[in-house]
């Protein structure tokens, strides 16, 4: 009798997971072992998602088609804000080394079929700002206080249509905006005295969404103007079309989250959707598929990375 219960409520609990599954869409692709989740991204080709695990320690990639997980490495910080190609064949991260109380940090290239990295800077105490890919991939830009550092991947130069050379990152109280065909830079400030976080271009380099420290979002024209405020959200995502912005607006008790959605909205700020909605499971760090049909994200409730369908 006491077996019978215990089979009746691994039942129960395993279709009441499933119900909530197929309500909410979504396909849990990584947890089960103990281990958190963090910061997906999909891939430019839709295939793979990278990610990263509690501290930003390592990256991992995992096949969307054959439904396998491969891990590129162990090292920590590898996996803040890496980078994908656009060729979506490798990854580009800062990674550190810890010495005592120092800690080293260095740039590096990830093939994502092989497993083999490619470091392509000294160690060094001092790299405040993070690697950014130039676009054909056969060259790394490393921001500096005055002026960047472009470095040579060794890869074949793979450019998609109609791509620019054109690069946006942030510097603190300024958006950079630098032409690599020129090497000429220009600079905004969009809104006066802030810091500016997660300045990303569109896909069609015509527009660039940011956030300011303390306050909300924004869409600008890569020239400066047309801004839009979309209000409150963080980390801001594009879609393949440029078009529209998937993001995250959070809620936390100033040590940790105590609710999330997802939403998506026009770069005109009009059409703002919620695609979560949920009262009892905190969802962070949003990625779009190229495609616009399905979104990743991670779930602080319970460590894990989950695929939702979009249509």
């Amino acid at each position: 009798m006491k077996k019978f219960i215990l089979l009746l409520l691994a039942y129960l609990v395993s279709t009441h997971t499933l119900l909530v599954a197929q309500e909410s869409n979504s396909t849990w692709i990584t947890g089960n072992s103990g281990d958190v989740s963090i910061s997906p991204v999909f891939s430019p080709d839709g295939n793979f998602i990278s990610f990263s695990k509690a501290g930003f320690l390592g990256i991992y990639v995992y096949d969307i088609i054959n439904k396998s997980t491969t891990q590129l490495t162990d090292e920590p910080a590898a996996g803040f804000a890496s980078r994908w190609a656009s060729d979506s064949k490798s990854i580009l991260a800062r990674v550190a080394r810890y010495t005592g109380m120092r800690r080293y940090n260095s740039v590096k290239i990830f093939d994502v079929q092989t497993g083999r990295s490619i470091q392509l800077s000294e160690e060094s105490l001092n790299m405040p700002y993070l690697p950014e890919w130039v676009p054909g991939n056969d060259k790394i830009l490393i921001p500096q206080q005055e002026g960047v550092e472009l470095i040579d991947t060794g890869i074949e130069p793979f450019y998609t249509e109609n791509e620019k050379q054109i690069i946006a990152y942030s510097k603190y109280d300024r958006i950079v905006l630098m032409d690599l065909t020129t090497s000429t830079e220009n600079f905004l400030e969009p809104v006066q005295g802030k810091e500016y976080l997660s300045v990303t271009f569109s896909p069609d380099r015509s527009k660039i969404a940011f956030e300011v420290y303390g306050g909300n979002m924004y869409a600008i024209n890569f020239d400066g103007s047309g801004m839009v405020d979309l209000g409150l959200g963080y980390n801001p995502k594009w879609t393949g079309d440029s078009r529209q912005i998937v993001y995250m607006i959070t809620e936390d008790d100033g040590h940790s989250f105590i609710a999330s959605d997802i939403y998506i909205i026009n770069a005109d700020g009009t059409g703002k959707r919620n695609l979560t909605n949920t009262e009892d499971v905190i969802e962070l760090n949003p990625s779009i598929s190229p495609d616009g049909k399905k979104l990743v994200y991670e779930s602080y409730s319970d460590g894990a990375i989950y695929l939702m369908n979009l249509d």
